[in-house]
């Protein structure tokens, strides 16, 4: 049988002279002829499946704390973590030397920005092949819909990532290099503005909905379809700020895809992932590595044996959660220590379980319209938008909650914009970012007290609007591309 080859450039030659992605070596080495081919391509190169793309995002949040390192009854240091422990200091400290890959021990983990991009030419390859190959238009256009949501998907997460929030003078701040074709050319490619990027980005979104209502059936959650384009179109409006379109797209998905998973009903068996899809009825689309395993900054909940890793759930976040709300017992890991329990990692998929937890949850979207209905009742003043803002939050918490649950029911907007940004918190933690974009998008500052490995203490602080929210780019895709600029330090 003859063999399926791509050869695809090495993300250190994205912009390089190279221009031919495509070509045949052999009689056994062929061009993809048909959409069973570019398909075959796109599950492996476009989409994320068990990627892990960013597993860093949390430590420079405040919903983790450093613990430093572990000791054992003699009080030596016990070097288990050690690795863990040297791997994140940089992040948790904000040292820009270690998150731009120059210094430290984990340059490779930190450098999403090679991941995204490699992932990026995966998409950019089925769309500009799709004419060359047999097969349906229907075919062809549920392939293109899928490459363009995936495009689109992993341009925002570079803009969450290395981008300032978005603001104003967007047409005059850095967003990232925008490479939209498998072809490239001698020429290096700078750095696009923040609204070119996001105006990409939206429009790739916009495109892959309609291809996908019209051509395309999600066989799982692992593949997304177009409910998944209007998910990720609220989720960029609130980003953006642009409040009716946030609600209008998560109302368009709450039409077709409402149902949340009734924490109650499991409360007694102490077993619930709400990434497990057969637990769970809310999975948009999942991606990403199950939390059992070790990754260069997180040890694996199973093996804590008693003892703290070095960064592990920040007491704050665990101090959000009411008495009867079980999310407190169902989305952490736990370790006991010294008698006393304390929240490890996220627990949001099993450790026996397919998956990772990261992804798209029907419960953001009752989220994202919460939240703009209530920054336009402030606003606006509209009654409508206060009940509404409510309505989506007490769902969203009786789905949560040990019966019985009691509504809430706040008056003022301020109150209620501040309640709906806690329940997001709350319900979206150490999951797909979304806190380190919120503290930028919300101009917030985060103050981090690292332990060392002698068990001194030192604090570091980011500062609210620090230049640090638009994180440093490798120094690898600097050397290797000069027209790209550095962000401000």
């Amino acid at each position: 049988m003859k063999q399926l080859i791509i050869y695809l450039l090495p993300i250190c030659l994205l912009f390089s002279s190279c221009k031919k992605f495509l070509k045949e070596t052999s009689p056994d080495e062929i061009k993809p002829t048909t959409t069973d081919d570019l398909y075959a391509l796109m599950i492996s190169d476009a989409y994320p499946y068990t990627a892990n793309l960013e597993d860093f995002s949390d430590i420079l949040t405040d919903d983790v704390r450093s613990y430093g390192m572990p000791r054992k009854s003699t009080g030596e240091q016990n070097t288990t973590y050690s690795s863990y422990y040297q791997n994140g200091q940089g992040v948790f400290k904000y040292d820009a030397e270690e998150l731009d890959g120059s210094e430290g021990t984990a340059a490779t983990a930190l450098n999403a920005w090679a991941r995204y991009y490699s992932k990026i030419k995966g998409c950019n390859i089925i769309i500009d092949y799709i004419d060359n190959v047999s097969g349906t238009q229907k075919d062809k256009d549920a392939l293109v819909g899928q490459s363009l949501l995936l495009r689109a998907f992993y341009y925002f997460k570079l803009l969450q990532l290395y981008c300032a929030p978005y603001v104003a003078s967007a047409a005059s701040t850095p967003g990232v290099p925008l490479i939209l074709s498998m072809q490239v050319s001698d020429e290096h490619i700078g750095r696009s503005t923040l609204q070119e990027t996001f105006d990409q980005v939206e429009k790739d979104l916009t495109q892959a909905a309609t291809l996908l209502e019209a051509n395309y059936k999600t066989p799982n959650a692992y593949r997304v379809g177009y409910i998944a384009a209007y998910a990720l179109l609220s989720r960029v409006y609130l980003y953006k700020g642009e409040w009716d379109k946030a609600i209008d797209y998560a109302e368009k998905v709450l039409a077709e895809r409402s149902q949340l998973t009734d924490m109650s009903l499991s409360s007694s068996s102490g077993s619930l992932y709400i990434y497990d899809q057969s637990q769970s009825a809310e999975v948009i689309f999942q991606y990403g590595s199950n939390p059992s395993g070790v990754t260069t900054f997180f040890p694996s909940p199973i093996s804590y044996s008693g003892m703290h890793a070095p960064y592990e759930v920040a007491d704050e976040l665990g101090q959000l959660y009411e008495n009867n709300d079980l999310r407190y017992k169902f989305y952490f890991y736990k370790v006991t220590v010294s008698g006393a329990s304390y929240n490890t990692r996220s627990s949001k998929i099993g450790v026996n379980s397919k998956g990772g937890d990261k992804g798209i949850r029907v419960a953001e979207m009752y989220l994202n319209a919460a939240e703009g209905l209530a920054r336009r009742f402030k606003s606006g003043g509209q009654e409508t938008d206060r009940t509404s803002a409510l309505q989506y939050l007490n769902t969203l918490r009786q789905n949560r909650f040990s019966s019985p649950y009691t509504t809430i029911d706040i008056q003022n907007a301020d109150s209620l914009i501040s309640f709906a940004l806690a329940e997001r918190r709350r319900e979206l933690c150490l999951e797909e970012n979304f806190r380190w974009a919120d503290i930028k998008r919300l101009g917030l500052s985060v103050t981090h007290n690292f332990i060392d490995a002698d068990g001194n203490s030192t604090i570091y602080t980011l500062a609210a609007n620090s230049p640090l929210y638009a994180l440093p780019i490798p120094v690898t895709a600097l050397e290797r591309n000069n027209k790209l600029t550095q962000n401000a330090r």
